[in-house]
Order: structure tokens, then sequence, then C-alpha cells
């Protein structure tokens, strides 16, 4: 009878369960298609070390990120258990195939053992967090997660009861069977490979043979019923991600981190995204695995500075919104299959319904979010088209941004300055242009900033007599050079970018131009990562990679100044954009004599200057300034200079050091002009 019983509840839960699972596939077919199946061998790599190698875990925050790392790998462990459990219900000398006393199945119940007890630890240090320490990743970071902050949180505890059920139980049915069944030669094979299942039962042994007997069977009870409640929760809550996340990170994005899609201007119907069910069904899949560590709003400089955008906050109010328009999207689908007029689904999702204006430009797009999730979640995308629906739909941006956007399109950069003052940085130096010396080696890529903002021309001058010292064979465009477009993509514009990149393309191709040197990571990284979308296909290096190999080659030479003292600002759109590190470190190091100060937040950790994503041309409130916030992380170093890969840090950690009142004893200097003051 109780076998029978047994079966229907398995037979109902996992009904149940399946039902919900192919819902939640539906709503992902009713999302927008893109492409996401291409390079399988890059997508298991991707697994295997995120996923599987819980990577993000291990490297990050600790213990919680150890904590998570075991709860992981004991389900993983756990999962022949499960198996053997539910196979129990038939024969109490059921075993995974292979996993029988004499075969793998020893080492296997030691491992199992082991890993029952550093889970409940596990368990209970994440019960500590949610009950007693409060950390407000946990919670929400308030004001932008006040929505977050306020709810109960009982899921999590939930959780974590079933999952310390899951273990306890599985302890007490081993235990109890190790003395109820003491004798049976299957049995006796197995206890000395149960050193904690063999502790409890010893404990159970106590009260006698038939109370170890009543033990086993309602643990054996408890752990199935948990795990068939457990399973049917998941769908239902925030820990659907221990479903979705592997596929989430197997269909993670290949392209350069730097590279945002180029939309179909021509045969577009719509501009950006507005509407729940014009997002991608990958971006579907990322609302469906936030796990709600917080880990991409802790390291969000909108988030610290006290904006309205926390990135947790906006995925969770799409997916919420996506669950409660489930069953429009779903009927919906046959027009967004091609069978009609794809139709809109709810209310327009930006705006005062749900994700407010200030919210998308709040974001950086430093990426720092996206470097922190562990299931490789991505923000900055869907946070660009929804500019792209304000800025080309709807025309409602900061109104700083109408003169940075006329002087795009009318001078060619965001500055507005003519382009006849495109080469006034030049003066006084020997500056050979491509047109006189169309078989440079290189093209220098100068850039708007170098070329107009007073401050980063002594940069771009620095840069240039580096090149000549090392007898480098270089040549620039001058008046001819084109503004990237860069600043326009970024806020949305994706029009004027698109414009832009292809008149630059024209231009550099004409040139039969292949490598080229970049000063400034935001022309970098639109040249390198964006401009093989319009056919500029080139060899783009970096000013501090060509100056480090420069000096590995012993074309260029510096003084060693030991008593300077360092710290280093890892550019966005070079570090967590294009994985650019070292190089820069090993510069200044030959400099010093010895590496940089670090400050606490550096390499994929390091937090944006607060320029990226537009904000070099808007106005950011006095009190939530990004830039004071890493100025002051960067004087915790005690430094003689900080030293910046870009001419938007540049600006934002200047004025920064300034508003420290620190500028008379600290220098905030680029990489290129220590090296051009040590050389001299």
């Amino acid at each position: 009878m109780s076998t029978l019983l047994f079966l229907l509840i398995v037979v109902a839960a996992l009904g149940f369960f399946a039902y919900t699972l192919y819902d939640r596939f539906r709503l992902l077919l009713a999302a927008k298609p893109v492409e996401r199946f291409d390079r399988i061998g890059e997508r298991v790599k991707a697994v295997l070390v995120y996923a599987f190698g819980q990577k993000k875990f291990v490297v990050g925050e600790q213990p919680a990120g150890w904590m998570h790392v075991l709860i992981f790998w004991g389900f993983m462990i756990l999962g022949l258990q499960v198996v053997t459990m539910f196979g129990r219900t038939f024969s109490d000398h059921f075993f995974v195939p292979g996993f029988a006393p004499d075969q793998l199945g020893g080492p296997f119940f030691v491992l199992r053992d082991l890993m029952e007890v550093l889970v409940i630890g596990a368990v209970g240090v994440a019960i500590y967090r949610w009950v007693v320490s409060h950390p407000p990743r946990l919670f929400g970071y308030k004001p932008a997660e006040e929505r977050l902050a306020g709810q109960s949180h009982w899921e999590a505890i939930l959780i974590l009861f079933f999952i310390f059920t899951i273990m306890l139980s599985g302890l007490l049915y081993d235990g109890g069977r190790l003395v109820f069944l003491a004798g049976d030669p299957v049995i006796e094979a197995e206890r000395p490979w149960q050193p904690m299942s063999a502790l409890v039962g010893l404990v159970l042994s106590a009260f006698g043979s038939g109370f170890a007997e009543f033990v086993s069977n309602a643990a054996w009870w408890v752990h199935n019923l948990v795990i068939l409640a457990f399973l049917n929760l998941l769908p239902r809550s925030k820990h659907f991600h221990i479903i979705t996340s592997i596929p989430n990170v197997f269909f993670r994005k290949l392209e350069p981190a730097g590279a945002l899609d180029k939309m179909d201007l021509e045969n577009s119907e719509t501009f950006g995204t507005s509407f729940i069910n014009q997002f991608t069904w990958k971006q579907a899949l990322d609302m469906y695995s936030c796990t709600e560590c917080g880990r991409c709003s802790s390291h969000c400089p909108a988030t610290a500075s006290g904006k309205e955008l926390a990135p947790r906050q906006l995925l969770l109010n799409l997916r919420d919104y996506m669950y409660d328009h489930q069953a429009e999207m779903i009927a919906a689908r046959p027009a967004a299959n091609g069978e009609g007029e794809a139709g809109l689904v709810g209310e327009n999702v930006v705006g005062d319904n749900l994700i407010h204006d200030q919210v998308l430009w709040s974001c950086t797009t430093c990426r720092a979010c996206e470097e922190a999730c562990p299931v490789m979640i991505e923000y900055v995308d869907k946070i660009v088209d929804m500019r792209r629906h304000l800025v080309q739909e709807e025309a409602r941006f900061p109104s700083e941004l109408t003169r940075t956007f006329r002087g795009m399109e009318t001078q060619g950069n965001p500055w507005g300055m003519s382009y006849d003052k495109r080469m006034d940085w030049a003066e006084g130096l020997s500056v050979p242009l491509l047109a006189d010396n169309p078989n440079a080696e290189y093209l220098y890529f100068v850039g708007c900033a170098g070329a107009f903002d007073d401050r980063n021309k002594k940069t771009v001058a620095a840069f240039t007599r580096i090149l000549n010292k090392a007898g480098v064979s270089f040549a620039v465009l001058g008046p001819e050079e084109p503004c990237n477009g860069e600043t326009a993509r970024r806020l949305g514009n994706e029009y004027l970018f698109q414009t832009m990149a292809e008149a630059a393309v024209e231009v550099i191709n004409g040139y039969g131009v292949r490598k080229v040197i970049a000063n400034c990571p935001h022309c970098f990284n639109t040249l390198k990562n964006e401009y093989p979308q319009f056919g500029g296909e080139y060899e783009v290096i970096s000013s501090a990679e060509l100056v480090d190999h420069l000096f590995k080659e012993g074309k260029l030479s510096v003084r060693e100044d030991p008593d300077l003292t360092v710290t280093y600002h890892d550019s966005c759109y070079y570090g967590r954009h294009n994985n650019i590190y070292e190089s820069p470190r090993e510069v200044i190091a030959k400099i010093m004599g010895k590496s940089p100060q670090e400050m606490e937040r550096n390499r994929q950790t390091s937090m944006c200057c607060g320029g990226g994503g537009g904000w070099m041309w808007m106005d950011e409130p006095p009190d939530q300034r990004v830039n004071i916030l890493r100025a002051e992380q960067a004087l915790e170093t005690k430094p003689d200079v900080v030293a910046v890969s870009c001419p938007f840090c540049m600006t934002m950690l200047t004025d920064g050091v300034k508003a420290k009142e620190a500028e008379e004893r600290v220098q905030v200097l680029d990489v290129m002009e220590l090296v051009d003051r040590a050389s001299d």
C-alpha cells in the first residue's frame, strides 16, 4: 500500500513539475529569436569552467562563495543518492548501476557522507547570513532596491530548510539502515565506507533496532517528499536558476564583451526594446536564471552612488512583469513566429510603468555587473536596447545630450568643435599624415578627446613623442579622422552611430589600413570589436600593449624612479571589455622598478570612473558622483600619481581628486605621460 501511495505521489508531483516547466519553455519560445547555437566547443568549455567549476564563486566574495560551491557540489554528488533513495521504493538493496559496495559504491559512500555534513555546515552559514548578519547584498541596496528590501524573503529560508532536511534525512536513513539491517552481507559491505552514517547509527542503536527502523523509514519518506516539493518550487521561485543556470552559461554571449548588437535599421519596424515580448529568449532565460545573490548590484557604480539603477532590481522587475503576462506572451507566439503581425504584450515597460528612464540613464555600461554575475547574465545589452527605444522612438533623453548629438551630427565629434581644429594638438610635434605616408605600419587613431580636450591633448602629444623616440612607423589621419561614434551607440542613438561608423570605415579602408594604435579604450573597443560589423577588419593594439612590446624589444628605455608611488585605475573598456590588465602595469613597473599600488577594487573588480555609457556628457547630481567614490578609493593607497589609460577616466578622476582637495599632492597622469617623462 505504501509503495502504491508513494508512486501516485511521484507521478502527480512529476506531472505538475513537467506542466510548469513546459509553460516556462513555451514562454521562452514566445520571446524574440536569437542565434546562440554556434561555437559549441567554447560553450561547453564555459559550462565546465563557470557552471561546474563555479569560477565566479571561487574567486568572488568569501566565505559566501565557498558556501555556494559546497551546496552546489553537494547537490551534484548527492544526485546519485536521490536516485538511490527513490529506487529503494522497490528494494532495500537497490543501487545505481555501477555503484554497489563492491564497485564504485564504496568511495561514493564516503564522499556522500562527507558532503552531507559539509552541506549542513554551509546551510548553517547561509541561515546565519539571512537571519543574523543581514548583509545588504542579500536584502537589497537602498534606494535602488527598495522593493527588494521590503520583501519578506521567506522563500530563501524555506529553501535552506529543504536543503538541510534533505541532508539530515539522508544521514538518518543510512544510519538507521546500518542498525536494523545489521548482519545483512550487503549492509556489512557498506558499513566501512559510511563513517558519518555509522556515527548516526551508533546514536540510534541506543534506542533499539525498532526505533532505528522507524527513524530510517520516516527519513526516507521525508527525504523523498521534500525532494518532490523542492522540485515543484523551483520553476516558481528564484531557485529556478538551479535548472536554468547551466543552459544560461551555455548560451552566453561569445562575441567580444565590448561589442553591442548591430540593429538592422533598414528592415526594422521598431527601434529598441520597450515591450516585454520584444526581449529575446536568451534575455528571458537571463530573467529565469537570476539567483538574486546581489553580486551585480554590489559592484554597480550607479547603485553605490545612490542612483535609481540596481541591475538585480531591473532584472527582477522585468522577470515579474513577464511572469504576470505569461499567458498573453504565449498566446501571441504564432504572430511572433511569422504567422501574422506580432502583437505587443502588456504596456510599454520603459517609462513610468516599470523601468524608469533614470534607471536606464544611470548605467555607465562598465559591465561590472556582468563580470560579477556567476550565471553570466547580460545586463548592458538590455539597457542599451531600452535606451535605443527612448532615443530613436520617443526622442526622450537627458537635455544635455541634445548638444552632444548635435555636435556629432554637424561637426563629427561630441565636443561640437570644428573639424579644422582636429590637428591643433600636434603643433610643434613631428606627426606624419597618412595622406603623405600611406605605407606607414600603423595608423594612430587619435580620437576626439585627444584632438579637442585640452587636458587630453597632453596625453596624445606624450604618446606621439614616445612613438618617435622608439622609431615606430606611424601616421595619423589628421583632418580626415572621423569620430568613431561610440558615444552615440552607448547612448542608444544607433542610427547616428551606424552613419558615423560606415563613414569612418570608408575613410580607413580607403588607405588600406591593417594595423591601428589607440590610446583611448573607447576608440580601441569600437575599432576592434564593433567596426568588423561594418567591414572594418583591423589589428588594433592599445598604447600600453605597444609600449610594453617596445620595452621588451629594447626599442625604448626609461629611468627608474623607485621613490615614485603610483596606483593604477583600470579603464572599464580596456579591462572588463577587452581583458587588458597587465600591459599597463608592466609599463608602470618599468618606471617604478616595482608593481604599482593596487586599490582594493582592481582588475576585473575595478570600479568605473563614472564617465562611460555617455556620462561624460551628462550632469551628475553632486551627491551621486561615481568619480568621487573612485577618487576616494585611489587616495586610500596614498599615491603620488593616479595613473589612467583613458581620456574619460582622466577627466573624471582629475575632477574627483580636486573635489577631495588632494590635487596639490596627487597628480592624475596617463600611463603614456609617465613613460614620456621617464624617457626624457
